[in-house]
């Protein structure tokens, strides 16, 4: 069986000819290319895998490609690009052991590796969610969303992925996708303390440009701006405020205008947008207006031109900033108590389209939309949803918000209509604004899950179901942190006030006994009962298997005894793996018993 479906390579355009005027030539149409994806067909082998492995993958369930043309103008020519993205079902195998925890460690496609757990490393743009399944695996919210709750199955008893948005002109296609996954693999917390330039310098603001590898640090102590590289994890550069303030808050870098921005105040309250050259540490603008109480939580959103910096306070007053690349302005800024809110936690930004953006704030138990122009100036202001429980933070997700409560609970809610499409409870409690340790939301990269720390454990919690893993192993008591989804770390500051970057690396799922493996194949591939089953003198190491079990238990524990030389046989009920060999004049089971033992591989 294939599913076929068709896309158009990308168009560029170009001069052509020479004798022409000066209007734009028409450029000529590329073929159309065919995608054929190899799925699985009625009859097909799920092969059966033990320990570690890399499989090949059947796509089970694919919906129909999306193709976007965007234009845009170079010189007099209009280019037209051309992609295609392409989410997917995919199916490696199933596992042998019923309910055993399985780990992802690396994704290939046409051979190329675009993710390895093991290091951190992940395609940009790469999104997934794998399933080990286990009996708690649920239905998956992509397919729920495309084929209705009814028409989808869970992800338990086989190892699946689903890849979405994947870029299938990028790598060709149709893509083949590989995989290696581990059993029982162990993710670890690996710390490195960043060197520096003048000891033990800390950061007490920090934002990071994930996409260039750099960190910058502002040290209000020292009045100092310190680059670090994520890459060598050391300080680089280092450059002094000129025109330093008593309190800074709300530490941002935008990517439009190569400016470092800042809240700054005499007082710690009335602060105006201070933007710096990082190269410098010289202050390019300073607004004219201020805004009103102690900043306590923001975010940074480039509009056309222009960057916004839009924030809440201590007066639950919300305010936004408009910066150029030398100019800084405040252009809104609410009443105190805004609209009767006794307790604003949170603002994320949201979908940013032509000439205005959303801004989405916790404010009470209500879920606020908030959309500004490029302008900065207030465009309207919309309640989309009201819970029981007062709102602590919030992740903006593919058009919907995913939200945290104050009673230790996690809901997604459909961004127009405001509907709750889950409710899970979560393991732990996000802070209040100004004493969380956790950065506000568009300093981090969140990818999939969102990233969460306390009292010494990492918690993971998936953005599409609300279900929460954990990895304990983390730094007790982080000053601060955030974190990127994207290559799986962290920057965060130990109890000394050290920087330092995070990573969260996965096992290589070491070597294991063949004895588990024989045992693990009699048991749960041909129905055993332990009892049933011994295993002697076997003391080989192997990293996995990947079989067929319609081939028949016996037929396969043959084909992985005869090359070590082990016998198997039954004795008095059970089925005996045991290897003869000598040592001197003594002699283990040399040959069978002359009566008794059936031999099954002698």
């Amino acid at each position: 069986m294939a599913l076929s479906y068709s896309y158009k390579k990308p168009s560029y355009g170009g001069w052509g000819g020479s004798g022409g005027g000066t209007s734009s030539p028409t450029v000529p149409e590329v073929p159309t290319v065919q995608t054929t994806l190899p799925t699985s067909a009625y009859g097909q082998t799920i092969p059966v895998i033990w320990g570690k492995a890399r499989l090949p993958a059947a796509y089970i369930w694919v919906p129909p490609i999306l193709t976007v043309t965007s234009s845009h103008v170079e010189y007099w020519d209009t280019v037209t690009r051309t992609t295609a993205k392409m989410s997917a079902r995919l199916r490696f195998a199933r596992p042998l052991v019923p309910d055993s925890t399985w780990t992802m460690r690396k994704l290939y496609a046409n051979g190329k590796l675009i993710y390895d757990g093991s290091v951190g490393y992940r395609q940009k743009g790469l999104k997934f969610t794998a399933y080990d399944g286990r009996s708690t695996q649920p239905r998956d919210p992509v397919m729920v969303r495309e084929e209705g709750e009814t028409n989808v199955s869970a992800h338990r008893g086989y190892l699946d992925i689903v890849v979405v948005d994947f870029d299938i002109v990028g790598l060709g296609a149709p893509p083949v996708f590989e995989a290696e996954w581990i059993q029982d693999a162990a993710d670890t917390h690996d710390y490195d303390t960043f060197t520096t330039m003048g000891g033990n310098i800390s950061f007490d603001l920090v934002v990071a440009n994930w996409d260039s590898g750099v960190v910058y640090g502002y040290n209000t102590g020292l009045n100092a701006i310190n680059w670090y590289s994520i890459y060598t994890r050391s300080e680089f550069f280092s450059v002094t405020d000129t025109a330093p303030y008593n309190y800074t808050f709300t530490f941002r870098y935008s990517k439009l205008l190569d400016r470092l921005v800042y809240l700054g105040s005499g007082t710690g309250t009335a602060c105006e947008a201070t933007l710096i050259n990082p190269a410098t540490g010289v202050q390019v603008a300073a607004s004219a207006g201020t805004q009103s109480g102690v900043p306590l939580g923001g975010c940074l959103v480039d509009l056309n031109d222009a960057s916004l910096l839009v924030g809440f306070s201590s007066s639950e007053q919300i305010y936004a900033f408009r910066l150029g690349e030398a100019t800084s302005e405040l252009s809104f800024a609410s009443s105190t108590i805004w609209n009767g809110y006794t307790r604003i936690q949170c603002v994320t930004p949201g979908e940013v389209r032509g000439n205005e953006a959303d801004f989405w704030f916790c404010a009470d138990a209500d879920l606020v939309k908030v959309t500004l122009t490029a302008l900065g100036t207030h465009k309207s202001t919309t309640v989309v949803a009201t819970l029981a429980d007062d709102l602590r933070y919030a992740v903006y997700d593919d058009g919907d918000l995913v939200v945290w409560t104050d009673v230790a609970t996690v809901k997604r809610i459909d961004g127009v209509t405001g509907a709750v499409e889950f409710t899970q409870a979560v393991p732990y409690q996000i802070q209040l604004a100004g004493t969380r340790d956790l950065a506000d939301p568009d300093l981090n990269r969140i990818v999939n899950e969102f990233y969460f720390t306390a009292a010494g454990v990492s918690y993971f919690t998936d953005l599409q179901t609300g279900l929460t893993r954990s990895i304990s192993g983390a730094v007790a008591v982080p000053i601060f942190y955030l974190f990127d989804g994207e290559d799986s770390i962290g920057v965060t500051q130990n109890v000394a006030g050290v920087p330092q970057l995070l990573r969260i690396t996965t096992g290589d799922g070491s070597v294991r006994q063949l004895e588990d493996l024989l045992t693990d194949l009699m048991i749960y591939g041909g129905g055993y009962d332990a009892s049933e089953v011994d295993v002697f003198n076997v003391d080989d190491t192997i990293q996995g298997a990947v079989f067929d079990v319609t081939a028949g238990v016996r037929d396969v524990a043959r084909s992985i005894a005869e090359p070590y030389s082990i016998a198997i046989f039954e004795r008095a009920g059970k089925v005996i793996f045991k290897r003869a060999f000598t040592d001197g004049s003594f002699a283990v089971d040399a040959v069978l018993a002359s009566a008794g033992d059936i031999a099954d591989n002698p």
